[in-house]
């Protein structure tokens, strides 16, 4: 590895590795040796990053705790304010998060929690929206009015994981029928006993 490359070979293939033979001819294994450059690193912070930090934490004041996360903003806020955050981060000329990309769920045993990825495809911010909410409780407020691509996302989150999008247009099950007992991505989950697995 790193000195100069020989050149490729022919081999023999060893008669237990396991791959398909043609009976009529014996197969043939070319081999090359050579080095692959690895890079196994976090994306770099770039430098502009904290300055658009402080834009935001000068902005939003009290409302949201932001901290940064490798290259993207990572915005902690109560579902109470997470409509008017999120319309910041796309209005605001430093920010003008454009793109949203995805709204995941997460289950941590304590709370249920809505994390929203978004993109200033101008700016080149990308930004996490975190909310919280309980099970008890599982509202939280939709973003489908800040941007439209929240739809198809917080349809799936509501589906795995039963996080009710408070003003959705059409909060329905995207995945399982309407009659699935239960969302399946809940630690609390219990599979549906069925006769197919002896239930």
């Amino acid at each position: 590895m790193g000195g100069p490359v020989p050149p490729a070979r022919r081999r023999r293939a060893c008669r237990s590795c396991g791959f398909h033979r043609d009976p009529r001819r014996r197969p043939l294994l070319r081999v090359e040796e050579g080095r692959v450059e690895l890079v196994l690193s976090a994306p770099r912070p770039r430098p502009e990053l904290a300055a658009v930090r402080e834009h935001v934490v000068t902005h939003l004041g009290n409302k949201a705790r932001v901290s940064t996360l490798h290259d993207m903003l990572v915005i902690d806020v109560d579902r109470d304010r997470l409509v008017e955050v999120a319309t910041f981060l796309r209005d605001d000329p430093r920010t003008r998060c454009d793109l949203y990309s995805v709204n995941a769920g997460v289950d941590t045993g304590a709370e249920l929690r809505s994390v929203t990825f978004v993109r200033g495809t101008a700016t080149k911010v990308f930004a996490m929206l975190r909310t919280t909410c309980t099970e008890l409780d599982p509202h939280i407020p939709s973003l489908t009015g800040v941007w439209e691509g929240a739809n198809w996302c917080e349809r799936e989150t509501y589906d795995m994981f039963g996080i009710e999008f408070d003003g959705h247009p059409d909060l329905r099950r995207i995945f399982l029928e309407e009659s699935f007992p239960g969302h399946p991505l809940r630690k609390s989950f219990l599979p549906p006993r069925s006769d197919a697995r002896g239930g």
